[in-house]
């Protein structure tokens, strides 16, 4: 919200006041769905402004959408057909004009994507534009990384670059003029080793971002600008991280009344704020982190964010949502939040002598408190505060709440200048908050070869009107189907354990969760369990990994006699230890930072396949 934002007043039904080159989703279909062949490329010949063409993709496979040969300034918007937020977005990135669009995506489903062309600013048009569509299959391995570079201006990184180091063998990465970001998917396989490291020689660093991801979920993010050298070291176990806090599937829960504090320095991986929903923010994500609270007990409930500097955070909340409420069933949210505020730093500390924002203050926003049903928001404002007292810009009447609704909350540092900020609550006539009661405690969930199949084994802690387990069964970790139900035990305070067999699993990398449903209907997914089958190395594991002293050699198939070789990148031996059963013990401290290689040598003079080992 700097000085060249529009002026706004305080809103009753919050609506957005940002003004962007991007439609909404509510245009026209142009002709049949196509589904392009993989890999290969087709063409909708003619969308018009205002239009938008069906595409049938498969998860996994990378598309990439062109009006390169168009004569009027479009925009491409993706959408899932099925609903939902944008998943990318893309304006003057080429063409003759330099106004024309291309934009490069991994599905992360599979079905039917709504490719909106628009011509700017949200015109209707009746010339032609070509939609070019390109489709690429993923590349070979357990599992698929996707590397994603952006720059914010599309003038290039100049010469920075991404280096992936997989088992000592470098790529590099960079993001060319002329296009906002680069998709790439690497192929892997577990057990190898994985080095990020960041070339940061090019100008403008603020432009620069580069994520890497797996199955929806970050392994890594740079935020802005990329900090240079090596900045991860891990060893692939093709199991999706789960969803990073600045994204809403991510929501940190908020546990208890006392402050916190964050400094984000990004901005997540799920475009979570629309035009839709966005209420008083920018229809543009800044580096902001998500929140899930609720009440405890029913009152009044005010809140302060206070900048750790002269800076400027924006803030909204979403809800109510009925009790028990999850991330999983309410991210994105749909609609507009009930209370935000997104007037400039300048304006709010010309209006009350600080940066703080927030709701429920006793003299900046009156009435201190009001009901959800009314919403309230500041949208962006000039530095100077337009509003006249009792109203004051960065401040909003705060919330009378009930106990076991469930509220978002998105706080946003709108300068992304990764200056902090720490959060206190303002809590009255009995407002206090806990933790949103789950369905289950999960205590443990594991699962496994077995011969014949896959066993999933679970253990509950306590159960809530716990209705039913759905098992579900995944080969990319993204998209899941239903392949079995258990029983719930309704209300339980005793640990419980719970057995799937899995009869069918596929050659290769499966991945097992479980969609918990409770006897309302609502449901809940667990944490991600990847089992390989028909893996050469057998189970053959050297953990931690990576390490940096004593570690253990897990490997159930071994023979009296055999022994461990270890060598180094060039391949030179530079340990050898005998296996005295299933779980070795090593000492590798004296070895230097770097990939090692492990294989097992049998009695006979066979060998196992080499699995790699990284020293921190």
């Amino acid at each position: 919200m700097s000085g060249t934002r529009l002026l706004a007043l305080l809103l009753v039904g919050c609506s957005s006041a940002a003004a962007v080159a991007q439609c909404g989703n509510d245009n026209v279909l142009t002709g049949a769905a196509v589904t392009p062949p993989c890999p290969g490329s087709t063409t909708v010949s003619c969308v018009q402004g205002g239009q938008y063409a069906l595409v049938n993709v498969v998860a996994g496979n990378t598309y990439t959408f062109s009006t390169c040969g168009a004569t009027f300034d479009t925009q491409i918007t993706l959408y899932n057909n099925a609903g939902g937020g944008s998943l990318g977005y893309n304006d003057d990135a080429c063409g003759a004009l330099g106004s024309q669009s291309t934009i490069t995506w991994v599905a992360t489903f599979t079905g039917q994507l709504r490719v909106l062309v628009d011509l700017y600013n949200c015109a209707g048009n009746t010339t032609c534009a070509p939609l070019l569509i390109t489709c690429a299959s993923p590349p070979a391995g357990d599992c698929v990384y996707t590397l994603t570079l952006s720059d914010l201006f599309s003038d290039g990184w100049g010469t920075s670059f991404v280096t992936i180091t997989i088992n000592g063998v470098p790529t590099n990465y960079t993001v060319p003029a002329g296009v906002p970001s680069v998709t790439v998917q690497i192929g892997v396989n577990i057990g190898d080793a994985v080095v990020i490291s960041y070339n940061a020689s090019g100008a403008f660093q603020t432009d620069n971002a580069y994520t890497l991801a797996l199955g929806g979920g970050t392994i890594f993010n740079s935020g802005t600008p990329p900090v240079a050298g090596v900045v991860y070291a891990g060893s692939v176990t093709c199991v999706p991280p789960p969803p990073a806090p600045e994204d809403c599937l991510g929501a940190v829960t908020i546990c208890s009344n006392v402050s916190f504090s964050n400094n984000t320095t990004n901005t997540g991986n799920i475009v979570d704020i629309n035009a839709t929903n966005s209420g008083c923010l920018d229809i543009v994500e800044y580096q902001g982190t998500w929140y899930v609270f609720s009440p405890s007990s029913s009152g009044d409930l005010g809140l302060t964010i206070a900048p750790l500097g002269p800076d400027d955070y924006d803030w909204a909340i979403w809800g109510p949502y009925p009790p028990g409420s999850t991330p999983s069933s309410i991210c994105p949210p749909a609609g507009l939040p009930i209370r935000c505020a997104a007037s400039s730093g300048p304006a709010t500390f010309n209006s009350t002598g600080a940066y703080a924002t927030g709701m429920g203050h006793p003299t900046y926003s009156p009435p201190q408190f009001a009901s959800t049903a009314i919403s309230y928001g500041i949208p962006a404002t000039l530095n100077a505060c337009p509003l006249i007292p009792p109203q004051y810009c960065g401040w909003v009447p705060g919330m009378q709440v009930t106990v076991g609704q469930v509220y978002l909350m998105y706080i946003s540092n709108w300068s992304q200048s990764s200056v902090g900020f720490t959060m206190n609550w303002n809590l009255q006539n009995g407002a206090s908050l806990d933790c949103t009661v789950l369905p289950i405690e999960l205590l443990s969930l594991q699962a496994y070869a077995v011969p014949g199949g896959v066993n999933v084994d679970w253990s509950t802690a306590s159960e809530v009107d716990n209705d039913r387990f759905e098992v579900e069964r995944s080969r990319n970790g993204a998209d899941f189907a239903h392949i079995g139900t258990v029983p719930g035990a309704g209300n339980s305070v005793q640990p419980l354990h719970y057995t799937f067999f899995d009869p069918g699993p596929d050659h290769g990398m499966n991945y097992y969760r479980l969609r918990q449903v409770d006897q309302h209907g609502d449901h809940v997914y667990s944490p991600v369990r990847a089992v390989l089958l028909g893996h050469p190395t057998g189970d053959l594991q050297v953990v931690p990994n990576p390490g940096s002293g004593r570690v253990d050699v897990v490997w159930s198939q071994g023979e009296p006699g055999s022994t461990l070789v270890m060598h180094d990148a060039t391949g030179r031996e530079v340990q050898r230890q005998p296996l005295d059963g299933p779980r070795t013990t090593l000492d590798l401290s004296r070895l230097s930072r770097g990939v090692y290689g492990a294989h097992v040598q049998l009695p006979s003079g066979q060998r196992t396949a080499s699995v790699v080992w990284l020293r921190e």
